[in-house]
């Protein structure tokens, strides 16, 4: 081997040695860097809230023929304690007052799609007088995209909105008969369900369920 293919040789050794000192100071900045974004978010247990049911859970599942009559309409709705996110206890479904409960997961493309329109309908003529909008966080899960779901839904733009969070069974969702998001619920002032819906809704549709609930 001749001096100049051994000073060759050498260089290339050099050059991948540094290399590789690069990549690795570059894949411990990165560790640090996830590890920092990561170390603030709660956990699962930290979110997820706790439900407690009185009364009979829907026993009915929302139909498959989103044609088809909902045979929960005029059921009884059950009387659920749930969490806001300061941790305030909140009541949802047979209160005394109308309510709409839009169910949603932070990860759900469909639920994303879903809040601008909401807003819009929130905006043009806001919730109605004797009617509660309530956001349900359903479907929890720290792997996935925006959580917790906080920030994605200030920036949905609703303003103050009582938001609840659902445990990590979907057992709220799961109470009135919902598999799917986003899903929707609403319940008179008498205490019975007056409709159900499941998938993306359009404004009418979403103002159709604000003034099923303000004339009950």
């Amino acid at each position: 081997m001749s001096s100049k293919q051994s000073s060759g040789t050498g260089t290339n050794r050099l050059a991948l040695v540094l290399v590789g000192v690069a990549l690795v100071a570059f894949v411990g900045v990165v560790a640090v860097l996830s590890a920092g974004e990561g170390a603030d978010l709660p956990s699962l247990d930290e979110y997820a809230g706790t439900v407690e049911v009185d009364g009979a859970p829907i026993p009915v599942p929302y139909p498959d023929e989103p044609t088809a009559p909902d045979a929960a309409v005029g059921l009884p709705a059950p009387t659920v304690t749930v969490q806001d996110l300061d941790d305030t206890p909140v009541t949802v479904g047979d209160t005394g007052r109308a309510q709409v409960l839009v169910f949603l997961a932070h990860w759900c493309p469909v639920c994303d799609q879903e809040l601008p329109t909401l807003r819009d309908v929130v905006d043009a003529g806001g919730v109605p007088d004797g009617v509660d909008l309530v956001l349900v966080t359903t479907g929890l899960d720290p792997g996935r995209p925006n959580w917790p779901p906080q920030q994605w839904l200030a920036d949905a733009g609703l303003g103050e909105v009582t938001t609840v969070r659902d445990d990590a069974d979907d057992t709220l969702m799961r109470t009135f008969g919902l598999r799917a998001y986003p899903a929707w619920a609403v319940v008179g002032a008498d205490g019975t369900v007056l409709a159900r819906r499941q998938g993306l809704l359009n404004t009418v549709a979403v103002a159709q369920l604000f003034d099923t609930a303000a004339a009950s």
